[in-house]
């Protein structure tokens, strides 16, 4: 049976289950309120979607299979959507409630960031986006404005998979608020939305993290969005060029994202996080969360002490143990801090136990893996929103293997 097609006149005060509270921003798909679920007493997030998304059978139907998508993402760092549904010709969906704000926000009120804590937030964003394309969904509307904040510093993307289908290219241009969406928009998808890809996601990541660093969006000075189009095949531009200290790696890494040919970009989420995640991410140490090397050999101390950044920092743990195979659809990225002859050390969205076993690929600098069965030993929470786990080793690496996996 297809959705009522009539349309209120003007804002409910609740819809289903649901009372509104108070209006916490409005997208180019509608307005998000902050709400109470009647029923089980807890605050919700209530989007009342606009009419002209609801004003056919055919998008009807999208809208309801790209709910159900989104629904099953289950990631730290994407917010759950939780239901749906129509009241009085409104239609409205439900998702779990931030409390925080949004890096949009953030940066209207303190300007650009520090290229730790810029890094740090778009690490966070990165590793639900790259769980949510392993599932085959793109987002096509990462940006600032849909990047939230909680107050413990645990970051979340939201309106993941609903802009899929439910937004045109044409209406997200006409709709843009805040911080302007097309300018976090990639070429191929200004052109058509139909387009987009994990690539146009990529890119949209790069941009907000220039905007981060710089307090600015990339091609701040296109006033035209006609002209905007014909702007973003051009030189990417360098988030270096306006604010000198962000570093070189941070610099290339944005550039490459915002690259116009969704061929030259980084090829994933996990790809594009390499690139970002150097020194600058654990500048100063973590004397709180540093693995602690066994043993009395100096030079694997020593070893341990200087590699924050050991070569290909970020990789895809699975969820496991040695004595059964791991379970494909239980990755996670994971940020390689530190790592000896005995232990690794790493930072995830996600919480594991103590005892907890993990398959745990170290990239060699030759470009192939060393996999390793690690057990979880420690488990600290990073300031940032992150878990840091000290591992240790089932297998130990010999020092051979460990200046391979090392070497810079």
């Amino acid at each position: 049976m297809p959705l009522a097609k009539n349309r209120p006149t003007r804002t409910p005060t609740a819809v289903g289950p649901y009372h509104l509270e108070k209006q916490l921003g409005r997208g180019g798909a509608g307005t998000v309120y902050k709400s109470l679920n009647r029923l089980t007493g807890l605050p919700v997030a209530v989007k009342l979607l606009d009419a002209n998304l609801l004003s056919d059978s055919r998008r009807q139907y999208r809208f309801a299979q790209e709910f159900q998508a989104a629904s099953k993402l289950d990631h730290p760092n994407i917010v759950r959507a939780l239901d749906f549904g129509m009241d009085g010709g409104q239609g409205y969906l439900v998702m779990e409630y931030v409390d925080g704000e949004t890096l949009g926000e953030l940066i209207d009120r303190t300007g650009k960031l520090s290229e730790a804590d810029a890094v740090r937030i778009v690490l966070q964003v990165a590793q639900g986006l790259g769980y949510a394309h392993r599932r085959k969904i793109i987002h096509r509307d990462v940006k600032p404005d849909n990047i939230l904040i909680r107050k413990d510093g645990q970051v979340k993307l939201t309106d993941f998979g609903l802009a899929k289908d439910l937004t045109s290219a044409r209406h997200v241009t006409q709709a843009a608020t805040g911080l302007g969406t097309p300018h976090f928009m990639a070429p191929e998808q200004y052109e058509n939305a139909k387009n987009a890809t994990a690539a146009s996601d990529i890119y949209a990541l790069a941009a907000t993290l220039y905007t981060a660093l710089t307090g600015t969006v990339p091609f701040d000075s296109v006033q035209s969005l006609l002209s905007l189009a014909k702007k973003l095949t051009d030189e990417p531009p360098s988030p270096r060029a306006v604010e000198p200290a962000v570093s070189e790696h941070v610099d290339a890494a944005v550039r490459r994202g915002l690259n116009p040919d969704p061929l030259k970009r980084p090829t994933s989420c996990l790809k594009f996080c390499r690139l970002v995640s150097g020194e600058g991410l654990f500048a100063g140490g973590r004397k709180s969360g540093a693995l602690k090397v066994r043993g009395s050999d100096r030079v694997e101390r020593r070893t341990a002490a200087r590699l924050r950044r050991p070569h290909g920092t970020v990789c895809v743990i699975l969820n496991g143990s040695m004595s059964r195979k791991p379970d494909e659809n239980d990755e996670w990225s994971a940020v390689v801090s530190d790592v000896s002859t005995t232990g690794v050390g790493l930072l995830m969205a996600r919480r594991f136990e103590k005892g907890t076993q993990m398959l745990v690929p170290l990239e060699r600098t030759d470009g192939r893996t060393t996999d390793r069965w690690v057990e979880v030993v420690r488990v600290i929470k990073d300031a940032y929103g992150h878990w840091f786990h000290g591992c240790s080793l089932l297998t130990p690496l010999s020092e051979t293997e460990l200046d391979d996996l090392t070497r810079r």
